[in-house]
């Protein structure tokens, strides 16, 4: 009852975006390794899935955050983007919008459909985001996985994908580490357990009760530790090992460590690793780790 008790108190809290601008906590400069690119395939995915990628960002990362599209509704469009600029202030991320064909900011129609119906739309999504990622030129690289239910997280994944094989060969690089994000569907093998602070939760759900639109159809931010204190159950076993000790965590984001190489996606790879929510987290060992495995 006292769960219950907890979750049905925060049903009160006013919900964003906050009329006078929320002063986040002060970030480091954002000048240091690595930089991050963080897909998010609607507005909130930035804040819903991305608590590595905050946690990053805490350390002195620059995270830049694409949003892929702006929603469907075109009604709504203005509303989710005033959230999501409001949501991207508190977490400390650099916003970026792709521009559709349309001249409409955020892509249209990002699913699997289009990509085989319609090439010639999709390879101008696919060709505008790869000219992101050669401006950002990131060291890792955040989407969703291929099988996250919801059609616009999928066609996400797949226009990343087909984004960062053209980026990689514009660069000369072979290989870049994609992380794959899991919220509809969970993750078949997630192989990285990121431990969560309480303080850090509280700054996710700051930043994801700023897209107040969203919250009030469906209230993500007061469920959203459930999922991360579930995934504390999952992961010490799927991640950890069947019948591995339980993580003596509270709360736990789940992800699959891949490469991206030749718009194909290398893993997952048979290396697993659980970080604490008080670990420095230094990104580039951390994927060497995965790619030895390659």
């Amino acid at each position: 009852m006292a769960v219950v008790r907890a979750v049905d108190s925060g049903s009160g809290i006013p919900l964003g975006p906050s009329v006078q601008a929320l002063t986040p906590p002060a970030f480091p400069d954002g000048t240091s390794d690595p930089k991050v690119v963080f897909c998010a395939p609607h507005p909130d995915d930035e804040s819903l899935s991305g608590a590595l990628a905050l946690r990053l960002r805490l350390q002195g990362a620059e995270v830049t955050n694409v949003a892929i599209t702006l929603g469907s509704d075109l009604t709504q469009r203005q509303r989710r983007s005033t959230e999501l600029e409001a949501s991207c202030r508190v977490l400390g991320y650099k916003l970026v919008v792709p521009v559709a064909s349309s001249g409409r900011s955020g892509f249209d129609d990002v699913n699997t459909e289009s990509r085989q119906t319609r090439p010639r739309e999709w390879a101008d999504k696919v060709r505008k985001l790869t000219d992101i990622f050669d401006r950002e030129r990131p060291d890792v690289v955040f989407a969703p996985h291929a099988g996250d239910f919801n059609t616009t997280h999928v066609g996400t994944h797949f226009l990343v994908v087909d984004a960062l094989g053209i980026h990689l060969k514009h660069g000369g690089r072979d290989i870049l580490p994609l992380i794959q994000t899991e919220f509809w569907h969970p993750l078949d093998s997630p192989n990285l357990m990121v431990g969560l602070s309480p303080e850090l939760v509280a700054h996710q759900m700051t930043a994801i009760a700023e897209h107040g639109g969203e919250m009030s159809r469906n209230p993500y931010h007061l469920r959203h530790p459930c999922r991360l204190m579930d995934n504390v159950r999952r992961g010490s076993e799927v991640v950890g090992g069947q019948g591995a000790p339980a993580q003596q965590l509270t709360f736990a984001e789940l992800y699959q460590v891949t490469f991206a190489k030749e718009s194909e996606v290398v893993g997952p790879l048979g290396c697993a690793r659980v970080v604490g929510p008080g670990e420095l987290i230094d990104i580039a060992p951390l994927t060497a780790e995965f790619r030895r495995r390659l």
